[in-house]
């Protein structure tokens, strides 16, 4: 009996507990947010790492909705140097979300124009400009036609910098770092032809061409320290990507489910909605499976492979399965599915460590 009335004693100051929790509900979160937004403000994720080659997964998604993947985005930290690949829609959050400082970016390559690649440009040149009183504008480095989008957004954005600048004063909004600049290359024209864009402080960066018909696509290798990542882009599976991943730490490729796309294209067809079934049906052509990812991979020696850029979208858990295990069946390194919040290190010690760093 005695036993009984205790327990129901403890339900009751639970209940009561409980309750008082509840009516300052408010109060808690805000001082949870005030702990958290110190640390987050101050937190900066290439200061955390060891020395080495980092790739920073900003955006693992497409073109199609998925709530949990930003548009295509890789950020690279090759020692002290910060460079972004691609931006699509929410990447600048990603990165924030990350504690990766986007003033500090040296350089941003596109893969492409594709908009999926480009339509989170804008706000990735705003944070380079806020979020550190940058002076000089973001560097976008692509291939000939990166200077049209380039301006075609600085002009888009010309009234709303105009107006940060009056509010905040020229000390806090410099109006030399406003906007983005373009740095364009011609795509080299053949399999197998290599262009440098970057060689400093043991860095260097190449890019090469990639077959995704009709744009002019390329991949990148970055090296640093021993290590190397290769990045493939949009790109149906490519020879000159083989060539160019040739014994690389990590490769870092885009990837399509033939089984997964043929039921997005029998239910649009089955929908009425003919326009998509053949856009379903049409996006096959230039992009690559999962298994031959892993054939790309596995001829080129590749330390480690990384899926991205997932077709169709991914929002059911286990999905991600269905890519890595056809990835599998053709290359016997390690195969990730990669998440928007992902970092692979490759430290200069050597090896391989995944570590997830998405703040909310």
């Amino acid at each position: 009996m005695r036993a009984r009335a205790w327990l129901g004693g403890l339900v009751v100051l639970l209940a009561v507990a409980g309750a008082g929790a509840y009516a300052f509900r408010g109060e808690i979160a805000t001082r949870i947010f005030e702990q958290s937004a110190r640390h987050a403000v101050g937190e900066n994720l290439r200061e955390e790492l060891p020395d080495g080659l980092h790739a920073i997964f900003c955006g693992t998604g497409s073109p199609l909705p998925d709530r949990t993947r930003a548009g295509p985005c890789l950020a690279v930290i090759a020692g002290q140097h910060l460079f972004v690949f691609d931006a699509g829609d929410g990447a600048s959050e990603t990165l924030q979300l990350m504690g990766v400082q986007q003033s500090e970016i040296e350089a941003l390559f596109l893969t492409h124009l594709h908009s999926d690649h480009i339509d989170g440009l804008d706000t990735v040149a705003l944070q380079h400009w806020a979020s550190g009183a940058s002076r000089e504008q973001l560097n976008v480095i692509g291939p000939i036609g990166a200077a049209r989008v380039v301006a075609g957004l600085n002009e888009a954005y010309a009234i709303d910098q105009s107006y940060r600048i009056a509010h905040h004063g020229p000390e806090v909004m410099p109006p030399s770092g406003a906007g983005m600049h373009a740095t364009e290359f011609a795509v080299p024209p053949t399999d197998g032809e290599e262009l440098e864009l970057w060689n400093q402080d043991g860095v260097r960066i190449v890019t090469f061409r990639v077959t995704h018909t009709p744009t002019d696509a390329v991949g990148y290798r970055i090296e640093y320290a021993g290590r190397s990542i290769t990045i493939s882009g949009d790109t149906s599976r490519s020879a000159s990507l083989t060539q160019a991943a040739q014994g690389t730490d990590l490769l870092i490729h885009e990837a399509i489910s033939p089984r997964l796309d043929a039921i997005m294209h029998e239910a649009a067809r089955a929908a009425g909605r003919e326009n998509v079934g053949a856009i379903f049906h049409d996006i096959l052509e230039y992009h690559t499976s999962p298994e031959d990812a892993g054939r790309v991979a596995e001829e080129a020696h590749a330390g480690a492979l990384a899926l991205t850029h997932f077709l169709p979208q991914t929002p059911i858990p286990g999905l991600t399965d269905t890519f890595i295990q056809a990835a599998k069946s053709t290359y016997d390194g390690p195969v990730f599915a990669a998440r928007d919040g992902d970092v692979i290190s490759l430290p200069q010690s050597g090896g391989l460590v995944r570590s997830h760093h998405l703040r909310f």
